[in-house]
């Protein structure tokens, strides 16, 4: 039966990287109202996640699904955990499929755009730094991506244990702004739903956005304008190179890289991210090593 469920996630995340590489904001057939295409397009997807949940209830082992929604596995690690409360979102119910498929209204009702950074405003070192540390492909592939799902599966299978993660921005963005931290199968089926229509109404520049100013960073603060004020008193587009790479290692293990509780932790993860930047072009290795001396020295 696991290996039915692990099938049917596969198929889930295989329709997911599909939808979600189709281009953001489809463009609507001649002579058809948006509000037709709107419909159709959300049925399709509603029987989609319907026939995949009905065919699981029918079978003689389909209440296994039920099972798996009941048992979490073991919660996160305490140096990820976040406070409860998150100002830049609106506290409110997990959404049914009435909202998925009113996916954008419900995405704006969530979030406080009076408290955002604007991506004009957000440097685009900082933007790349987060790309490198987080989801290096984003800007290859849709909601899914099947390569970091794979090599993901193969490091923790070989560690025994959960040493690495294959979620996208899309899908930890998402995850951040409807779902709570349990890891159950419903709940990572909802959020293969989600990061697809997430990818179809958001350009990856506004997914940045939403990703940058709703994240947790550590030390009690979430979005990218009160993590930068914090640890350095400054705003974002005034962050130095180090500091982009610091503030961008942070949302792996926020109280674990905290610069102010943990600044030689901090400051190793930050060379990573350094690293990371070297290795996808973002920066030279001179510009790396430069960067990561001036903040060792500081």
């Amino acid at each position: 039966m696991k290996k039915f469920l692990l099938l049917l996630l596969l198929a889930a995340a295989a329709w997911g990287f599909y939808e979600g590489s189709q281009e953001s904001g489809t463009i609507q057939p001649a002579g058809r109202p948006a509000a037709e295409a709107a419909s159709g397009r959300s049925g399709g997807v509603t029987e989609i996640f319907r026939t995949i949940v009905r065919g699981a209830s029918d079978l003689p082992f389909g209440e296994l699904l039920d099972r798996a929604e009941e048992t979490p596995a073991a919660p996160a690690a305490p140096s990820s955990a976040a406070p409860s409360e998150n100002p830049q979102i609106a506290a409110s119910p997990e959404p049914g499929l009435t909202e998925v498929f009113h996916f954008k209204d419900a995405v704006e009702n969530r979030i406080d755009r009076s408290r955002f950074v604007p991506s004009s405003e957000i440097p685009s070192l900082l933007k790349n730094a987060i790309v490198a540390a987080e989801d290096r492909r984003f800007y290859d592939h849709g909601a899914i991506d099947i390569v970091s799902v794979g090599r993901a599966a193969v490091a923790n299978s070989m560690a025994g244990s959960t040493v690495e993660g294959g979620s996208t921005l899309a899908q930890q963005t998402v995850k951040n702004l409807f779902l709570s931290d349990e890891r159950t199968f419903s709940r990572k089926l909802r959020e293969l739903v989600l990061a697809v229509q997430l990818e179809k109404y958001y350009t990856k520049d506004q997914i940045l956005e939403l990703y940058l100013n709703t994240i947790y960073f550590g030390h009690g603060t979430y979005g990218i304008r009160d993590a930068c004020r914090t640890y350095f008193n400054k705003e974002p587009k005034d962050l130095t190179t180090a500091q982009c790479a610091m503030i961008a290692g942070l949302p792996q293990a926020p109280s674990a890289y905290d610069p102010i509780d943990h600044p030689a932790e901090a400051k190793k993860r930050m060379s990573i991210v350094l690293m990371l930047m070297a290795k996808e072009g973002y920066i030279t290795p001179q510009e790396a090593a430069s960067a990561a001396m001036e903040a060792i020295l500081e």
